[in-house]
């Protein structure tokens, strides 16, 4: 029913193999990090996102602890950088959070609360120095934004690199949290299609911080998301034939696809009319798009656009079976 979007995710944190003790660090936060050190990391962030932006390998490289060096792969500079470029070129990041902390001892486990409220989260992480600043930069487009988080150490007086990861944040404007809500206002609307591909949304943006960041709901929304599928399963059984149609067309998937700088849903459906037809498979999708908000409560309320894809044969990831396409504009 749902089709998540690719992830965006890479990552490099150096750890050593032992029992983490807890112990209780000195940590300070944003605006109450010393203003020397907050200067200089946020050179030391500018860097590392410059090269980023301008996939430039050797002179970020540089900046990497010489663990981390020795771990990196060709995957880094080949798939990761161009990939993360293509979101991030020329556009500015703004600051999720920030800490700096020291007196940690080597394999020390760093624990860290954040947030408030519903978007209260944690970070945890076995440190590699006794001084570690963390940085959490937000930058992308209203499609897709990515969280690049950065874990640096002051090894022998310079500051390195030894974590470098980029998940996505949000998706069509909103972070997993909004996705959260914005789910279960759908849901109390009766429009489960929207609801539980929003919520598919959510579950893919739900650890931005990759596997050290959790926020502290995490749970309660893995929950709600396996209720509203079961619910949604319950209601519109895949493929699913429109029973409110003459020609009866079968529904096999719907998911969110990328339309005009936004996430608009995609139909795709089986059509006993030969796709050559173009006139009678028109006329077809014409009702469809009339009946859609009948078939799919909301969804012709609660999105900026609908996409269609018809076809005669199911594809299944290895065929490539030829359809028609057509776009409903809704505003």
């Amino acid at each position: 029913m749902k089709k998540f979007l690719p992830v965006l995710v890479f990552t490099f944190f150096v750890s050593v193999s032992c029992t983490p003790a807890i112990t209780k660090n000195e940590v300070w936060q944003n605006d109450k990090i010393d203003p020397k050190v907050k200067a200089e990391m946020t050179g030391f962030e500018k860097q590392v996102y410059g090269y980023m932006c301008d996939n430039n390998y050797q002179p970020l490289s540089q900046l990497f602890s010489d663990t981390l060096l020795s771990l990196i792969g060709p995957d880094f500079s080949q798939k990761f950088m161009p990939q993360i470029q293509r979101l991030i070129k020329g556009k500015q990041y703004k600051v999720f959070d920030e800490f700096y902390i020291r007196n940690v001892k080597p394999v020390d486990t760093v624990n860290i609360a954040a947030g408030k409220g519903e978007n209260a989260y944690t970070i945890k992480f076995m440190s590699a120095a006794p001084e570690t600043y963390v940085a959490m930069l937000i930058a992308g487009d209203s499609v897709n934004e990515v969280m690049i988080t950065l874990i640096c150490n002051n090894i022998k007086g310079k500051w390195k690199l030894s974590h470098l990861m980029g998940e996505d944040y949000s998706l069509n404007t909103r972070n997993t949290i909004e996705q959260f809500n914005y789910a279960k206002t759908l849901e109390k609307n009766n429009d489960l299609i929207d609801a539980v591909n929003t919520m598919g949304l959510a579950t893919h943006c739900n650890a931005p911080g990759g596997n050290i960041f959790r926020y502290d709901n995490a749970a309660a929304m893995n929950k709600y998301s396996d209720s509203l599928a079961n619910i949604t399963k319950a209601k519109y059984p895949f493929p699913y034939t429109v029973d409110e149609m003459l020609s009866k067309p079968t529904i096999f998937n719907v998911h969110f696809e990328t339309f005009d700088h936004h996430l608009d849903p995609m139909v795709m459906y089986l059509s006993s009319i030969k796709v050559a037809d173009t006139v009678a498979l028109k006329k077809e999708n014409d009702e469809m798009q009339q009946k859609i908000g009948a078939i799919f409560y909301g969804m012709d309320k609660n999105n900026r656009a609908i996409l269609y894809r018809a076809y005669n044969d199911q594809p299944d990831g290895r065929n490539n079976p030829a359809y028609y396409g057509y776009i409903q504009k809704i505003r």
